[in-house]
Formats: C-alpha cells, structure tokens, sequence
C-alpha cells in the first residue's frame, strides 16, 4: 500500500499516466480529479497537491490561490505545473501561493525529487510548530475552536466530541472540551461521564475566573487526556450563566490549554455570539438538506451583521443519510461558499458510540467516521502529527449505563 496519496488536478489522460507511474515508483498513490471543486472537497485528504491544467474556466493560477486562501487547507502543499519556461508564469504561481512550481516537460526523476523535497520541507515545519511543544507558555497556535449549528440534531456535538478526543490524542492534557450549549448540552453523555461539577460552578467562582490554573478543578477528567467541562444537567441552571461570563471562561481557557474546543449548541443569543466572536476557528455543522441549509443561510446573514466571524468559518456537511437530497455543490453555490470537509454517512457507528459513551474515535477507530474525523481535527490546527495516541476504549454494554441515569 502507498504510504500516502497525492491529489492531482488535471484534465490530459496521458499525462495523469505519467505522473501516476512516477509518484507509485516512490510511494504515493495519485487521486485524479479534472473538477477543481472536487479537488478542493478532498484535498484535505491529501498528503500534496499538483496543480496541472483541470477542467472548467478558473485557472491553475487561481485555483492555486482559492487553495491558499482556504484556511483549512493551510498546511497542504501545493506544487504547479508550469505550462511554458515563461518567468511570469512561474512568479506568478508563487505570488498565488505556490510552494514549489516546475515547467513542463520534465524529467519524472526532477519531479519525485521536488515532491519528497517538498514533504519534507513541510513535515519539518510541522514538527517544529508550537502546537507540539508541550506546555510552551505564550504558544503562538494556541486557539479556540467552536462548533455550532443553527439547527439541533446535526451531529454538532458528535462532531466536537470526537475532535476535542482526537485532539488529546496529539496533546495529552493540554486540550480542553467545554460544552456551552447550556440548556440541554449532552457531552458528559456522548463521554459517559457523571460530572461533580459544571460550567455553572466555574461561571460563579470569581477567583478561578481570575486565576485561570483553578480552573482545572472544574474539569472533568477523560480516559483520553481530555479535560471536560460539562453542561448544568438542568435547562434552567443555565440562565445562571451570561456572556460576560463566558468571555471571561475562555479567556481564562486559552491561557491554561493549547486548544479550546467548544460545543456552542444551536441556540442563537447573547451567549453564543459572545462564543463565536471568541473564537478563533468556527465550525458549522449541518447536512445536505433544505431546512439545515435555509438555517446556516439566516445565521450568515446574522453573523455578517455582527462582522468578524465570517472570515474564521469552517463548513462540514454531516451525512446523516444514506440518500442526500441536495449535492455538495448546489449546497457550495447556495452558500456561496466552499464546503471544507464532509463526514461519511456511517449511522450505526455513531449510533453505537452515543448509546455507549465512547466517542467513535476511540470505540471504533479504524471506521471511515472516525478516520473522517480526525483528519477534521488535523486540519483545525494545521497537523499531521504521526505521533497521535488514540488509545481504543473496548467496553460495551448500555445496562450499567441505563442503571446509573
């Protein structure tokens, strides 16, 4: 099996042959693709990008700048294809930004030599980024990461539940999950958790909201070095909390963990636009589906009145069913944006997972769900650190579970 895969954008079959042959010869499997809307769906899945001559009427030059300018596809690689020995056209594929650029004809040995530099290059850099340094003070890369949908019954929380897990696979200790959706939240479910105590709590101690290291006395500890602060387990307990509050709590949050993960709920007020504001990255969850879509386009039209969240959103399609009505581009032209990653339709597993609290990363870890999923949580802080622990949970069974609600 190859060790990874390469996404090639390109139309001329012959041509797709060659670069095949020559990326099999040293390891990679080549994904081929004439549609760049295509590409840009499952280039996140990919270890490089070549850029050739695809398909419809954007130009290699400003596909190499759509990719750039897509957040989540930020530590992808992009190689293009020059199509003359023009000066111009190669500066202008850097200034789009290209991170390596060669003029064809080539010879396939120059072109195996420019990809494994280029891997190479960007592996380095990983490796030295802030967010595997564990516990450095001040890190540049430390953020918060809400998810949110203007629709319930998403999978919103399975989302961020399973990201926040992954995660704490690359950050024992240092990733922090709080579930604000305050009024019916439901991590400490999707986690099997019995909390001592919730955001409630946190929200009324003033000197743990000013000293951010008493914090952690609030946190809930999971089996997967995830720190966990959980939803009231009333509805009317969470009025206690206001936006002040909730600034205050993730404040103090990005001071003592690397990532924040936040499960926002689906409710829009006060509270949750204090959240999405806050956050660094905001993820939006929804399926392929008239009502969801209709949703998440009055929520823009909010947030573009509020200013400042749209330029950090991340879209993700949750395939909750087997038959979509809609498809991903008639949702992308909608939207009148690109959807950055989708989650394969896979029922059961999640079923399974809620039923039993343990998230479909650890319960069931080699399914496409889970593999979905932690590429997500790659791709949200720029990684594809191959020293993730994701340690399988194998207990089974929903009796002691129903015994102990």
């Amino acid at each position: 099996m190859p060790s990874s895969s390469v996404l090639l954008l390109a139309s001329d079959s012959s041509f797709v042959e060659t670069i095949r042959t020559s990326m099999a010869s040293v390891g990679y499997e080549v994904v081929v693709t004439a549609d760049p809307d295509e590409g840009f769906r499952r280039a996140g899945e990919q270890a490089l990008v070549i850029v050739d001559v695809p398909g419809g009427a954007r130009s290699p030059r400003e596909i190499c700048r759509d990719l750039r300018a897509t957040p989540a596809l930020a530590r992808i690689p992009v190689l293009c294809l020059a199509q003359t020995t023009d000066v111009e056209e190669r500066v202008g594929f850097l200034e789009a930004g290209a991170d390596e650029v060669i003029v064809k004809p080539f010879d396939t040995r120059e072109l195996e030599a420019r990809v494994e530099a280029l891997l190479v290059r960007f592996q380095h850099s990983r490796d030295l980024a802030p967010i595997v340094v564990p516990g450095a003070p001040g890190l540049a890369t430390r953020k918060v990461i809400a998810f949110f949908s203007p629709k319930g019954g998403v999978g919103t929380t399975t989302v961020a539940v399973n990201v926040a897990v992954a995660l704490a696979g690359f950050r024992p200790e240092r990733v922090a999950l709080f579930d604000l959706d305050l009024q019916w939240g439901q991590v400490a479910t999707h986690l099997d958790l019995r909390p001592r105590s919730t955001v409630v709590e946190l929200c009324r101690d003033s000197q743990a909201l000013a000293e951010p290291e008493l914090m952690r006395t609030y946190a809930e500890h999971h089996a997967s070095g995830l720190a966990v602060y959980c939803a009231p387990p009333r509805p009317d307990q969470g009025e206690l909390v206001t936006g002040p509050d909730l600034t205050q709590v993730l404040e103090g949050a990005r001071r003592v963990y690397d990532v924040v993960v936040v499960d926002a709920g689906s409710q829009l007020d006060e509270r949750s636009l204090t959240i999405l504001e806050a956050a660094d990255d905001v993820v939006l969850v929804f399926y392929p589906e008239i009502a969801a879509v209709k949703a998440l386009l009055s929520l823009l039209e909010v947030l573009a009145d509020v200013g400042g969240v749209g330029s950090k959103t991340t879209f993700v399609i949750n395939h909750l069913f087997a038959r979509e009505l809609l498809k991903t581009r008639d949702v992308e032209n909608t939207l009148g944006a690109r959807i950055a990653f989708e989650l394969p339709h896979e029922p059961v597993v999640h079923l399974k997972a809620v039923n039993e609290g343990i998230p479909v990363v650890r319960g069931a870890p080699r399914s496409p769900a889970a593999e979905a999923l932690v590429r997500l949580a790659q791709q949200l802080v720029g990684t594809t650190h191959r020293d993730a622990v994701i340690l399988p949970d194998t207990r089974r069974g929903l009796g002691s579970r129903l015994r102990r609600a």
